[in-house]
């Protein structure tokens, strides 16, 4: 017997791209059809069909036409509200698992095929949890995600007599599959490797999370990860003859050349010009802007103490290596710069919480054998990831990357007075790293107040009401 299963993982709402996917699915007719969760969120089409139009996410129409058999809680799902959840959950018709969720969703889902019994398990990154950042998972008990896995392989071969069981699990992997060198700090939010090395009974392990592209096979155990964006699927052809299971994994990339779904209205939205600068905003690499001031982080942090009121600001950049605003500005300009729908809050901290804040930041950077800055990580691993990187407004300070990690601000004021330990200010944060996640505890605090839009929001907004835009540079930051 030959029959294929097919693996999506982090579309992020990119229907235009997940359209041509589509087709390409549909014509090889799967025996299953799995994602493997952050389905819809994270697009600038999630962003205008969840927040500027309020309407049904396109892209489930497709998957139900498509003819999904499961689907897997993602982190990002988490990013909805639990109503916008359960809308979610009522339009699909196709049902979601997340077996480290008790009581919250179905822990498997059981297909056969040609009289052999499957089972699918769906398990989630147990940090889901610390991202959290509008109370989605404020009533939910998210169990660790190896343990739960081990013992729900247990209970499938068990109790259901699954002959074929598929560990579904949204979540990346701590070490390199060939090697077992670290990749990633042994904390919890992937434990794919582990899960692979110690969890016996499982014949198809598909993973996600890290947007990674994997097709291997090891000790018998199909391995997966389908990328990310829609640029591409995993295809798993399985073979079963005298009671053994052979198998092919490949990555499928996206035919660019197939007729893709266009949303004329959206087009039209996100192109709508929404001011000028009286010069471009820009940057053109990827480190100048985070080593020092420039006139388009200028212009954040000016936005967010403008709508907050706050005295200092603290902004982070996307992983770009390019960006910025033109001269002509548009809605798809903010949303590229700024594609998280987070809530712009302030907080009170400490001198010393910005002092250690700033130094964790730093962490992320080393001089590389050349005297470059370089990321830490490509110098010495591991070390704090680049994501933790935050530019700060309304301050001057100095990095200096040749003193000893926890040491490296040497300088730190703020309107030319030294910054004390026991000082405490009102600092403008976005709503993601107010949760204290990657070990930035010192941001987690109930807000004191907080701006009423999105940030994206906020921004097309200030471009409106301040255009022709002039930026003027008020602090001096220096990273050397």
């Amino acid at each position: 017997m030959k029959f294929t299963i097919i693996a999506t993982s982090d579309i992020h709402g990119h229907t235009e791209r997940f359209s041509q996917l589509a087709q390409m699915i549909s014509a090889r007719q799967p025996a299953l059809l799995i994602d493997n969760g952050d389905f819809l969120h994270g697009s600038h089409l999630s962003y205008y069909y969840d927040y500027i139009v309020q309407q049904q996410h396109p892209q489930i129409e497709l998957a139900n036409t498509l003819g999904y058999d499961v689907a897997v809680f993602g982190n990002h799902e988490f990013n909805y509200s639990p109503e916008k959840i359960q809308s979610i959950r009522n339009a699909t018709n196709f049902p979601w698992i997340a077996a480290n969720i008790p009581g919250f969703a179905e822990p498997y889902f059981i297909k056969e095929i040609n009289g052999l019994r499957l089972a699918v398990i769906g398990v989630v990154t147990h940090f889901t949890k610390n991202w959290d950042e509008c109370g989605s998972t404020k009533h939910l008990h998210f169990e660790n995600a190896f343990e739960c896995a081990k013992n729900t392989v247990r209970h499938v071969r068990e109790f259901e007599q699954a002959q074929l069981v598929i560990l579904s699990y949204h979540g990346g992997f701590e070490r390199d599959l060939h090697n077992g060198h670290l990749i990633d700090l042994e904390q919890g939010e992937n434990e794919g490797y582990r899960m692979l090395h110690e969890i016996e009974g499982i014949d198809l392990f598909i993973t996600g999370h890290q947007h990674l592209e994997i097709a291997a096979v090891q000790n018998g155990v199909a391995i997966v990860q389908p990328g990310a964006n829609a640029h591409c699927f995993a295809q798993i052809d399985v073979t079963v003859e005298n009671g053994t299971f052979s198998f092919e994994p490949s990555i499928v990339q996206v035919d660019a050349s197939l007729n893709m779904q266009s949303f004329p209205e959206f087009d039209a939205w996100k192109k709508q010009q929404l001011g000028t600068a009286d010069k471009a905003l820009t940057y053109a690499d990827f480190f100048t802007p985070r080593t020092k001031t420039t006139a388009y982080t200028q212009l954040l942090h000016d936005m967010q103490l403008h709508y907050t009121g706050a005295q200092i600001s603290v902004i982070e950049l996307p992983y770009h290596a390019q960006g910025g605003f033109p001269e002509e500005i548009t809605r798809e300009h903010v949303l590229h710069n700024l594609p998280r729908a987070n809530r712009l809050l302030v907080i009170r901290m400490t001198g010393a919480e910005i002092r250690r804040a700033i130094e964790q930041s730093a962490a992320v950077f080393a001089l590389n054998d050349k005297g470059e800055i370089d990321f830490s990580m490509a110098v010495h691993y591991p070390e704090p990831q680049p994501y933790i990187y935050d530019l700060w407004g309304g301050i001057d300070y100095t990095i200096d990357l040749r003193q000893q990690t926890g040491q490296r601000v040497t300088k730190l004021t703020f309107e030319s007075n030294p910054i004390q330990d026991n000082e405490i200010f009102e600092v403008a944060v976005n709503s993601y790293r107010a949760t204290g996640a990657h070990n930035m505890q010192m941001f987690q605090k109930k807000p004191v107040r907080e701006a009423d839009k999105f940030i994206p929001e906020l921004m097309m907004e200030y471009i409106d009401k301040n255009s022709t835009l002039t930026v003027h540079i008020k602090n001096d930051f220096q990273m050397k």
